[in-house]
């Protein structure tokens, strides 16, 4: 009996392939498409910014390396990066404790020590826009986590328009996930029995 294994995470690496322009075939998305449809309902919220990344691990703190999608200024990421704060900024620390979305008024993306640094980055996420932030996890069909998070000068957005922004971003992410599929698994299953006779004889 033959299996189909389909890829559903995005890889370990920003430039993943699930995320490369890619011909559309019905089930998956391709780069520009996801750029597109964040930024559609980004505006919808009323927001200017939009951010899709992996949520940074022990490994891979960079904000760079973890960033897949987004329109940020090039001027601000480059900062971003040289400031090295995306891993313990105020807002992933918000986010390892909770699932529910958060609203973020003014230096949530940088730390949360007091210094020169957090507020010369302060200052030049409002000077580019980036004032307030609507932000939220999710986890995709192999269980990485991703963050979703929406940014410019309006206010914390209505219920409903909350509720639009988290299925839509689920709903791309179910479909950026599927976006790799392969036929790269056992072509065969064993049987119990097969299966115990590798464990008695292969098995040390």
């Amino acid at each position: 009996m033959k299996l189909k294994r389909r890829e559903r995470a995005v890889g370990d690496c920003a430039e993943d392939a699930a995320f490369s322009p890619s011909p559309a075939d019905g089930t998956g998305v391709s780069a520009d498409d996801g750029k597109e449809r964040l930024d559609a309902m980004a505006k919808l919220a009323g927001f200017d910014f939009y951010l899709l990344s992996a949520f940074p691990r022990g490994d891979r703190t960079a904000f760079t390396e973890n960033r897949l999608i987004s329109n940020w200024p090039q001027s601000l990421v480059g900062f971003y990066e040289a400031a090295d704060l995306f891993y313990c900024s105020r807002l992933v620390t918000a986010m390892k404790r909770t699932i529910v979305p958060i609203f973020c008024e003014e230096g949530w993306f940088a730390g949360s020590a007091a210094n020169q640094e957090n507020r010369k980055l302060n200052v030049l996420f409002q000077m580019h826009g980036l004032k307030n932030s609507f932000a939220f996890t999710l986890h995709d069909a192999d269980l990485k986590q991703y963050i979703f998070a929406f940014s410019g000068g309006c206010p914390m957005p209505k219920r409903e328009q909350a509720m639009a922004l988290l299925y839509g971003c689920i709903e791309l992410l179910d479909k950026v996930s599927r976006s790799s599929s392969v036929e790269d698994g056992p072509l065969e299953t064993l049987t119990r029995r097969e299966i115990e006779y590798l464990r008695r004889w292969l098995i040390p």
